[in-house]
This record gives C-alpha cells, structure tokens and sequence, in this order.
C-alpha cells in the first residue's frame, strides 16, 4: 500500500521526511476528453493541452518504462515527474489526447477493459475504442497499451480464480491482436476493496510487472511495483490547480482513501 501519511501535523513531517528522501512521481489518471463541462472524468482538450505542454515544458513527463526503472533504483528522474495513464480505453483517448501527446511529445499508458472494446458506453455520451483503433492507436508508439482486465469489474469483490482469469484473458487478447508485448494493469475502480495482497500476487503470476491502484500517493524508490497509487485529474480543474495535484497536491489524500473505501459501494461504469 502507498499510504503513509497521517493526519495533521504527523502527516506534514512525513510528507517532509519523503521529500528529503529523494525524488517522487506521481501517476496520474484520466478517462476521457471533450466538452462535457460537468462530468468530472471529462478533461476539455485546450486543458489537456495546457497540462501536457506544462509537463513538457518543465521537463517533468516520463515513461512507464522510465518509472519502473526509478522504482526498482536503476535510473533517476526529476522531482515530480509525471506518467500520464488514461483508463478504459474510450474514442477520445486516440481522437483528442493522442494529437495533444504527439505535439508535446509526452508518453502515456492507455488502460483498456478487452470485453468492451468497440462497444457503446453506458456512462457518457462515448464508445470504446474497437480493435482496429486501438492497433492505430498502439502503432502511433507514444501510446503504451496495458489492460484494464477484461470486463472492468472488481477483481478483490469476485472469487480469486475468476479474477485471474479476467487478468490472464485480457493480457492474451491485447497481445494477440495488438501484437505486442502487455506487462501493465490497472485495477478497475481501484479502490481498497478491488485489490488485496492475493489478486497483487495474481497480476505478478499472470505475467505483469506492474500495476495500479486509484488511491491517492506518490510513487517512490523501492515500492512495490505492483498496486503503485495514482492521482486522478478532474475536468474543470485550472491549470494552477493541475500544477499543485502534480507536485503532490493530493498525496494526503490516501488518509481518506483509507478511511472511507468501505462507503465506496455505488459504483459507476468508468472507474
């Protein structure tokens, strides 16, 4: 677990004793892209296009590649440096953020739910992007593909096997009709309920390397590369506020990820 904050002052000495510990990174997440104004899993383009020209600008995005390497303490990267990763795999993923990504030339994982793919959403006004996109959006090579496993649901709320088979099928299928080699997964939902230290053992079995969860945290030398936190960005947010959630605005925030996730019952599609 990448919780470890308290409250109050306890939790600003430890963010203070991580910072004087080395460099962090943080994992951010996004769904989706367009001018859906209040439905927060929806980034307007202009302001995903100001973030990514931030990031690159301050020379701060990185590679999926590059954070495990910085997790297992075999390369450094800058003080607050960000992956993008974007969950689930809808059309504005290759329509809106890859020509965003391309100009700024940041990296990003893409999480795909293989079950869904080309299907009608039933949250939000987008279908998932088909095989052929998702090829197209995997050749474009800024792109990395991981799974989402294959029918976006819980894997710590079903039985253990059902859950490996989710996580083995959806690694299969990407690499069988993308052609390439998928080591990356992230939870659906990400919640304290959706993952635990067996379905973590299960991902390692099934042939992943790394993966994420949704609670909130930065990513640190020595962690386990397996369940490392993320930090969702909102629609609406200003770009000032980007800056803050991207230097750790929201570490503390796993206080209340820890605290709350047993209220976490009402569950939308796109997590």
């Amino acid at each position: 677990m990448a919780c470890t904050f308290g409250t109050g002052m306890s939790g600003v000495r430890a963010v203070r004793r991580s910072l004087a510990d080395g460099p962090l990174a943080r994992v951010l997440t996004y769904h989706r892209f367009g001018d859906s104004r209040h439905d927060p899993f929806c980034v307007a383009g202009e302001d995903f296009a100001a973030q990514m020209q931030l990031l690159a600008d301050e020379g701060r995005a990185i590679s999926l590649q590059q954070l495990q390497q910085f997790v297992a303490g075999q390369a450094s990267v800058p003080q607050d440096a960000c992956l993008v990763t974007i969950d689930d795999g809808m059309l504005s993923t290759l329509t809106e953020a890859l020509p965003v990504l391309q100009k700024y030339n940041v990296p990003a994982v893409a999480f795909v739910s293989t079950a869904l793919a080309g299907r009608t959403a039933s949250v939000g006004p987008e279908r998932y992007l088909n095989w052929d996109e998702l090829r197209e959006l995997s050749a474009a090579g800024l792109i990395e593909i991981g799974s989402h496993a294959d029918t976006h649901r819980s894997m710590g709320l079903m039985p253990l096997d059902e859950a490996r088979t989710e996580m083995q099928r959806s690694r299969q299928k990407l690499q069988d009709e993308l052609n390439t080699e998928v080591a990356s997964f992230a939870y659906p939902f990400g919640t304290h309920s959706d993952f635990n230290p067996a379905t973590d053992a299960a991902l390692t079995a099934a042939g992943y390397s790394v993966a994420f969860s949704s609670i909130h945290g930065s990513v640190r030398r020595a962690m386990a590369p397996i369940s490392l936190p993320r930090v969702k960005v909102e629609g609406g947010e200003s770009l000032a506020m980007f800056d803050r959630i991207s230097r750790g605005g929201m570490d503390a925030w796993c206080v209340v990820d820890r605290s709350l996730w047993r209220l976490q019952r009402v569950r939308s599609e796109i997590s």
